[in-house]
């Protein structure tokens, strides 16, 4: 299941140096957040997840570049659904992530970063 989070820099730098990271909860398709969107495709819900993420980086004032991490969580590490967010039963490995995505113009534009990408953008980022 695809998985939405906020995650700051310094974060993101120790995930990619450990492998692994405690995330509490992610914004997903939850069959019950699916259920109560039912004007909503595929594609709109994944924007309104991420769209949430996204809220939730801008919410946090010190961060100069808000970043929203997207995950694909195998089922078998999903613990918790509900009201369309995920809970995990373990650390998120680094091989679940996708993508990054840096959130701009207060959330109206998410630039996206490939996994392959994020190593050479964290010296910015950090710079």
């Amino acid at each position: 299941m695809r998985g939405y989070t906020s995650i700051s820099i310094s974060e993101l730098k120790a995930w990619l140096d450990d492998g692994e990271i405690s995330i509490l909860n992610l914004y997903a398709p939850t069959d019950d957040f699916v259920s109560a969107n039912p004007d909503l495709d595929e594609e709109e819900i994944e924007f309104t997840l991420t769209a949430l993420a996204a809220e939730d980086a801008l919410m946090v004032v010190d961060e100069k570049y808000p970043l929203v991490a997207a995950l694909e969580i195998p089922s078998e590490e999903i613990a918790t659904t509900s009201d369309g967010v995920i809970g995990l039963n373990s650390k998120a490995k680094w091989g679940y992530l996708e993508c990054i995505f840096q959130v701009e113009d207060a959330g109206e534009e998410l630039t996206w970063f490939a996994t392959q990408e994020i190593s050479e953008q964290l010296k910015i980022w950090l710079a």
